[in-house]
Order: structure tokens, then C-alpha cells, then sequence
């Protein structure tokens, strides 16, 4: 249910509404006894500086006890606002019976008893209960829609990026250069169409099968990896070539991440069957590194879509950093392995 564009969550309504049931009573409670028995003058300015500078006390012991406890709990449930309520009860009573103490000797003639005194200061802790049920409701509710919120964009985020990637895979582009040289193919080396339409549809039906997959092996990816270069190869001959280096294939890495680390290299760096440009793969600690010489083309149109996305898809999914080191000679980029599913 919504009331002006605002979630309602009736799980909220009902725990204010049981605190509020119970703060009145408390409250109505305490009048009453005050009325019977107390000694309480409504025209003392001593009771009246009392209730202001506890109020006051109260906001800042709720403030310091959420801040707290937000910093080792990072969860948003009811326990956690338990535990700001009573943190703060101790707080407030422990800063509490100082100020009374200094009060007392300040406005009063009369002897500070010490136990007199805590009780007192223990009935003006239940006298604010609802202060600080309320406040640290407030705060807990207003973390719960923040959390929501969080969630809803990321949610809203990753399909995106997902989007994203989607339309990069089957870029057009890509799927009309590949059709030219399987033209140029069919005129000049038919021979070799029959294995240019195996890697082309391995690379496809890679596409198809873990397009919607948070992660596949290393060593699924690897051989995917195959087939793509081998379409390169058809492409540009011998002009851009993987060296790999990785012995140990434990792990997963996002789909297509390897890929479009290599595409990124084909994409912006130069070469030839004479000069070629060797792209390594090394497993570096629990990362796999991709590098290779710098060689720029003169102008490329590339949009950096496909480095946003493994930047993203690693911290949103993993809470891991893709790095991308460029220096004067050299381009690496180091992906994240994930040790299980």
C-alpha cells in the first residue's frame, strides 16, 4: 500500500503503535505517583532546567548508541533496535546522574544522597522512555527505507548492466564482420568455412548458455576463449595472439570477462602478421592478469561499456575490484577469480 508515493510498512505502524501504548502508560503511571506522592513544584525553575538539559542528554546518548551499534551491526532488525534502546538507557543514565549530581550541589542545600538520587534518575530514564523508543524507531525505520531503496537500485543497476552486455555480445557489428570473412573465406580459402562455422557457433551458443550466468569456470571460459581468437585468426591472421600462462584453472570468473579484455586489446592496439601483438594471460595470486605492449590505433569508437560492466558486475555481485593499470608502455587489466559459486 502507498500513501503519497510512500511505501507503508504495517509491521512499522504496529511496533509505534506498541510503543506508543506503552510509553503513555508508563507516563500516566509516573503522573499519577508524582500527583500522590511527590515533590515535584511546577513553579521550581530547578525541575524545568532538569527536564531540558536531560532531554537534551537523551538525543545525544540515542545519537552516540545508534552510531555505535550501526558500526558492528550492520543488519536491520529488531535485535538492533534492542540493543540501541538499552545502550542508551546506560548511557543516558550514566551521564545522567552526573549532571544530577552537579545540579543538585549547585541549586540544593541539602545533602546529595547517592541512592535517593539513582532512583531518581532511574524514574527519569522511564520518564523518556518513549523518547528514545521513538527516536531510535525513527532511525531504524528510516535505515529500513534507505536499505530498501539501496536495494531496489542495485536490482535496477544490475539489469542494466545486464542490458548493457546483452547488446554488446551481439553487437551488430560483430556479427557483420564475421559474416565478411566468411565471404572473403568462401572466395579465396573455402577450406576453411567448415571450421570457421564451428568457432562461430561456439562462440554463439558461449553467448546463449551463460548469458544469464553470474559465473563460469576458468577453464570454460579459456576455451571459449579458443574459439574466439580462432575467428580472429580468420580475421587477421596471425597478427594478434594469446600466450597463456595459467597452469591452474581452479576458479570462476564472470562470462565473457577474458574476452572482452582480449576484444578491448584487438580493439585499440595495432597489428600485424609481421609485428604481432602478443596478449598474455598469467594467474597472478587469486586474479587472473591480462597484458600486452601499447601499440595504439590512431582513433577508435570505443565506448568503455565493456570495462564499466566488469568493473560493476564484480562489485555489486562480489564486492571485488577489477584494476586496469596503464603505463607508458604497457596495458593490464587484472579480473578477480572467485574461489566457489
Amino acid at each position: 500500500m502507498r500513501i503519497f508515493n510512500q511505501k507503508i510498512n504495517f509491521k512499522h505502524i504496529l511496533i509505534l503503535s506498541i510503543l506508543l501504548l506503552i510509553s503513555n502508560g508508563v507516563k500516566t503511571f509516573l503522573f499519577y505517583y508524582v500527583r500522590i506522592k511527590g515533590d515535584i513544584d511546577f513553579y521550581n525553575y530547578y525541575h524545568h532546567l532538569s527536564i531540558l538539559i536531560f532531554s537534551i542528554v537523551s538525543l545525544v546518548a540515542i545519537s552516540v548508541s545508534w552510531k555505535h551499534i550501526n558500526k558492528i551491526d550492520t543488519s536491520n532488525t529488531v535485535l538492533k533496535f534492542l540493543k540501541v534502546c538499552v545502550l542508551s538507557f546506560l548511557l543516558f543514565n550514566s551521564i545522567g546522574i552526573i549532571i544530577d549530581y552537579i545540579l543538585w550541589r549547585t541549586f540544593n542545600n541539602e545533602p546529595y544522597d547517592i541512592l535517593v538520587r539513582l532512583f531518581n534518575m532511574l524514574s527519569v530514564t522511564v520518564f523518556f522512555s518513549d523518547v528514545f523508543a521513538f527516536t531510535t524507531a525513527l532511525l531504524y525505520f528510516r535505515q529500513s527505507q534507505k536499505t530498501a531503496f539501496e536495494l531496489e537500485s542495485t536490482e535496477k543497476e544490475k539489469a542494466t548492466l545486464q542490458s548493457q552486455m546483452l547488446q554488446k555480445k551481439l553487437e551488430p557489428h560483430f556479427l557483420f564482420n564475421n559474416l565478411s570473412v566468411l565471404s572473403g573465406l568462401a572466395r579465396k580459402q573455402p577450406e576453411q568455412i567448415e571450421s570457421f562455422v564451428d568457432d562461430f557457433s561456439d562462440v554463439y551458443r558461449y553467448y546463449l548458455k551463460h548469458g544469464e550466468n553470474q559465473l563460469v569456470e576458468l577453464k570454460q571460459e579459456l576455451l571459449f576463449l579458443k574459439s574466439y581468437m580462432n575467428l580472429m585468426e580468420k580475421r587477421f591472421g596471425k597478427a594478434y595472439q594469446i600466450v597463456n600462462e595459467i597452469k591452474n584453472t581452479n576458479g570462476f570468473v564472470i562470462p565473457c570477462s577474458l574476452q572482452l579484455c582480449v576484444e578491448n586489446a584487438i580493439k585499440h592496439n595495432k597489428a600485424s602478421e609481421k609485428e604481432p601483438l602478443f596478449i598474455f594471460l598469467t594467474r597472478v595470486g587469486e586474479s587472473v592478469a591480462i597484458k600486452n605492449k601499447l601499440n595504439k590505433v590512431d582513433f577508435t569508437l570505443g565506448t568503455g561499456v565493456g570495462n564499466t560492466y566488469l568493473k560493476r558486475q564484480y562489485e555489486i555481485n562480489f564486492k571485488k575490484e577489477v584494476n586496469f593499470t596503464e603505463t607508458k608502455d604497457e596495458f593490464m587489466v587484472k579480473i578477480p577469480l572467485i574461489s566457489e559459486l
